[in-house]
């Protein structure tokens, strides 16, 4: 199973290609006007297994923040390989690799605008009130002052006053719920649709004008016990669409659950398929599987938050902030990563099964 993974986003790419054309299916490819850190080209490509006139489409995607694309690369190149869909002919894989291109090359989870997707789909032309007052608070002091453990125990203590003062789910949604007001900080949302979202709309325009039911498998890493996958889904257990999340998946962590200790985030990418291509009934989730601790995968992205303040990948510390995140976003363990191709199969098995049915 180690085999799948790539060591970097161009060689992922490379892979994709090939095992696209080795089943063979053509490839739709969208270029990212940026460039990688080392000039790199940037593209998101999209390959389908299954006809265009599928009613019943599942999508299977990579890399929407980035740092965490390697595991889910890895799952497409085992799906290309492995996946067989029903003879009726109705239902199809779709194939989206690498959303966040720049994220994935440069080793981070946000975008070339420094942008986290994940709490980015939201319609700009009605965005509502996108306030985060917890995020306020913190923002002063959530990134520590310098590449040390000395700035990160400051940071540390203050975040820990925060918590006692306001409570531990205050803490997590001030951090992870998404911010609109900081635009170098973490988890900022954007002002405007980004590359990436434009291109999602696209790819909803582009390969799914026919589909009358979706699903979506977006595959991202480090929450959660080491080398488990779990299903997410983003509405409440009893609507509908939660409703068929655990029908298809069984076990479901329900994000609007009102039992879940979940921060969640505005503006997913769960919703962003929806409203990209509203035809369709939808039933998506997001994959997620753990890697190392929340305290040690934080601080990766901490300091990944110091280095984008910092000069970026011209510091001389870039090398070992970018070390610090693929030890907390793709492990080397050849068992997390077995894990993790093995239940990413399983579950894009249950998919395709679910939306069959």
């Amino acid at each position: 199973m180690e085999r799948y993974f790539s060591k970097d986003y161009s060689e992922a790419r490379q892979r994709f290609l090939a095992g696209a054309e080795a089943r063979p299916i053509a490839i739709a490819t969208y270029e990212n006007p940026a460039r990688g850190p080392a000039g790199e080209g940037l593209f998101t490509d999209v390959a389908r297994i299954g006809p265009a006139s599928a009613r019943r489409v599942l999508v299977l995607e990579s890399g929407l923040h980035g740092v965490e694309g390697y595991a889910g690369s890895a799952i497409q190149l085992a799906a290309l390989e492995s996946v067989e869909l029903p003879a009726d002919g109705d239902v199809a894989l779709l194939l989206v690799h690498a959303v966040n291109p720049w994220g994935f090359a440069s080793n981070c989870r946000f975008n070339e605008d420094n942008i986290d997707l994940n709490r980015h789909f939201i319609d700009w032309d009605v965005p509502g009130n996108l306030d985060n007052p917890g995020y306020r608070d913190i923002a002063d002091f959530l990134i520590p002052a310098d590449f040390s453990e000395e700035a990160l125990a400051v940071s540390d203590a203050k975040l820990e006053s925060y918590r006692r003062d306001k409570g531990e789910q205050a803490l997590r949604s001030a951090i992870k719920l998404g911010q609109y007001s900081h635009p170098e900080g973490l988890y900022f949302g954007g002002m405007k649709p980004s590359w990436s979202a434009r291109t999602v709309q696209r790819i909803a325009e582009e390969h799914l004008r026919a589909a009358e039911f979706c699903g979506l498998i977006d595959v991202h890493t480090g929450l959660g016990p080491f080398g488990f996958g779990e299903c997410l889904s983003g509405m409440a257990p009893d609507s509908e669409e939660g409703k068929r999340c655990s029908a298809w998946y069984g076990h479901v962590a329900h994000t609007k659950s009102p039992k879940t200790d979940y921060a969640g985030s505005a503006a997913s990418i769960l919703d962003g398929y929806k409203r990209a291509a509203p035809w369709p009934v939808w039933t998506p989730i997001g994959l997620e599987f753990g890697t190392r601790s929340e305290q040690l995968v934080r601080d990766a992205v901490r300091f990944d938050g110091w280095l984008h303040l910092n000069g970026g990948a011209s510091n001389p510390r870039a090398g070992a902030v970018k070390a610090m995140m693929l030890d907390a976003y793709r492990p080397d363990e050849a068992e997390w990563r077995a894990a993790v191709v093995t239940r990413g199969l399983e579950v894009v098995g249950l998919g395709l099964a679910g939306i069959s049915g």
